[in-house]
């Protein structure tokens, strides 16, 4: 999905100069889905039947409340909860009716946060042959197969290019062979190639004062939820981010770019 608005126009050149948001971005249609890295997320469909859909009361109790209702442990319920709540407000109450079924794995909070920015270690038959472990990205902690290997001092857009599965064929913000992470420059120009830092944060060089502008003029650290001031924050350009260990990371459902630098489009054309 590509939704492109008109952003001003250059009447020397004649250029429309377009913000383009890519993917799918809106929360009503990723309601379910949107928080799949988080381990309280199984117990979704839990939280969703206790959601208080009335409005009345004050929102810290209604959420209290909703978790223990839910019957999930009280840890996960609270924060589930919440973002329950937030999503109502955004979305409105449809989602609370879909029949989506989150994914559980028999595993426990701690085995989940273990196999976080890990890297991958050679079986003892691998070792014996002289394979070593292997460092890597983790973009979807609930697939095996869901990493990709890295190099010591290898920006992350690099080392996910280097990663041929067709990704194109189930995002198609990706291009053929460019790997998971979807990416129009290699610069730090267009602004599509942010992620979230689940894990391994450490591992990460520390921000550089042009990737820092960079995501300051995307308003990528506008939310609220980062401090952009930290020497690692947790939203990077995966292009300007260079990794010296394993790391997992979340790759959002959109991304945009914006100004001349982007996108522009002839005038009647």
């Amino acid at each position: 999905m590509v939704h492109e608005v008109v952003q001003g126009e250059d009447i020397g050149s004649k250029r429309l100069l377009f913000f383009q948001m890519n993917g799918e971005f809106r929360l009503e249609n990723l309601a379910d889905q949107s928080h799949q890295f988080f381990y309280g997320h199984r117990y979704w469909s839990a939280i969703k039947k206790a959601v208080d859909t009335s409005g009345a009361g004050d929102l810290y109790p209604r959420i209290e409340a909703t978790a223990k209702k839910s019957g999930a442990p009280l840890d996960f319920a609270l924060a589930m909860s919440a973002v329950a709540y937030m999503t109502l407000e955004q979305c409105g109450s449809s989602f609370l009716l879909s029949s989506y079924i989150p994914a559980v794995e028999k595993e426990k909070p701690e085995d989940w946060l273990r196999r976080r920015a890990t890297a991958l270690r050679p079986s003892l038959m691998e070792r014996l042959k002289g394979k070593s472990s292997c460092e890597r990205v983790i973009f979807d902690e609930q697939n095996a197969d869901g990493w990709f290997a890295i190099q010591a001092t290898q920006d992350i857009t690099t080392a996910a290019e280097l990663d041929k599965r067709p990704f194109h064929e189930s995002d198609k913000r990706c291009y053929e062979g460019m790997g998971p992470i979807p990416v129009d420059c290699r610069s730090g120009s267009c602004g599509t190639c942010w992620v979230g830092i689940l894990g391994g944060n450490e591992n990460l060089d520390p921000v550089e004062d042009f990737e820092r502008k960079r995501m300051d003029y995307f308003g990528y650290w506008d939310s609220g939820f980062v401090d952009s001031q930290v020497e690692r924050p947790l939203i990077r350009l995966s292009c300007q981010t260079k990794a010296n260990g394993s790391v997992s990371i979340v790759i959002p459902p959109w991304n945009a770019v914006f100004g001349r630098s982007r996108r522009e489009k002839e005038s009647g054309g």
